[in-house]
């Protein structure tokens, strides 16, 4: 039983570990998210701030307005492109992070299993005991 206890130790340090970096990994991946987002309403307010206006008398201010307007929309398109993206990582890394959740309460689940199958041994084997140590076994099983 020693040796399944250092295994089950050894596994839940590992799952820990998987969990923590699954974590971390979902942190960075909804900070993308963010950042992405934040640069995709930058880029649209920059567009609008490049718009042609009414009574603008310059042909040639039109012409880089709207040359600029029409490079702030491809930015645009690619900003919401990675917005797209950096959602679908922040779902993945959502699902690895649960999934890393449960791996990790499995492992405490079957420490706790060990734990009360070793505890049940000692109170059958209290139980077992000759008659001094049967009067010690009652008032632990009474006691909990």
């Amino acid at each position: 039983m020693a040796r399944d206890a250092k295994k089950l130790g050894r596994m839940l340090r590992v799952r820990s570990l998987q969990l923590d970096l699954a974590r971390a990994e979902q942190a960075a991946a909804a900070e993308r998210a963010s950042s992405a987002a934040a640069l995709a309403a930058r880029i649209e307010s920059l567009r609008q701030d490049v718009a042609p206006r009414q009574g603008s008398e310059q042909g040639l201010s039109l012409f880089a307005a709207a040359h600029y307007r029409d490079r702030l929309a491809r930015s645009q398109a690619e900003a919401q492109r990675r917005v797209t993206a950096a959602h679908q990582l922040l779902d993945q890394a959502r699902d690895a992070a649960n999934a890393a959740k449960r791996d990790h309460g499995a492992v405490e689940k079957l420490i706790d299993r060990e734990l009360e199958a070793r505890a049940a041994a000692a109170r059958k084997a209290l139980e077992d005991a000759p008659h001094p140590t049967r009067a010690l076994a009652r008032t632990l099983l009474k006691s909990g």
